[in-house]
């Protein structure tokens, strides 16, 4: 009996003694960013343009900033830039055909800087030659 309750009192105390190390793991791989993957620091825009159109404002309009290319992936139905800022973080635009004439721009800056964001899609407006694309 005494075994027993010293085996259960053991078990009970290393049981504890792990309590908590979870969340500390889980902190230290959660992305080190304000948007945390849920799109809110992504600023959305469609413009009345293709998204081939687009593809290649978006290009010209990360490349007007001097950022670095790094990917550019992309069909008639749209796809994705990817740059690197000199800091090292991303720039990402995502262009999505919402039908033949028009075509929707996401952008979003790691980690999370939603007002760069913004700065890309004005630039991008600027070079479709529209005011400012519909939200």
């Amino acid at each position: 009996m005494t075994r027993t309750c010293a085996l259960v009192l053991g078990i009970a105390a290393l049981t504890a003694a792990g309590c908590g190390k979870a969340d500390e793991t889980a902190k230290s791989v959660t992305p080190r960013t304000t948007d945390l993957g849920t799109g809110l620091n992504a600023v959305d825009r469609t413009y009345a343009r293709s998204a081939s159109e687009l593809t290649d404002i978006a290009r010209n309009a990360l490349t007007s900033f001097d950022l670095k290319l790094k990917s550019d992936k992309h069909d008639e139905l749209g796809g994705e830039l990817s740059a690197v800022r000199a800091d090292g973080h991303a720039v990402t635009a995502k262009i999505t055909a919402t039908d033949r004439d028009h075509a929707r721009v996401s952008v979003w800056v790691g980690p999370g800087d939603r007002n760069l964001a913004e700065l890309v899609q004005q630039r991008i407006a600027e070079k479709a030659g529209e005011p400012r694309g519909t939200p």
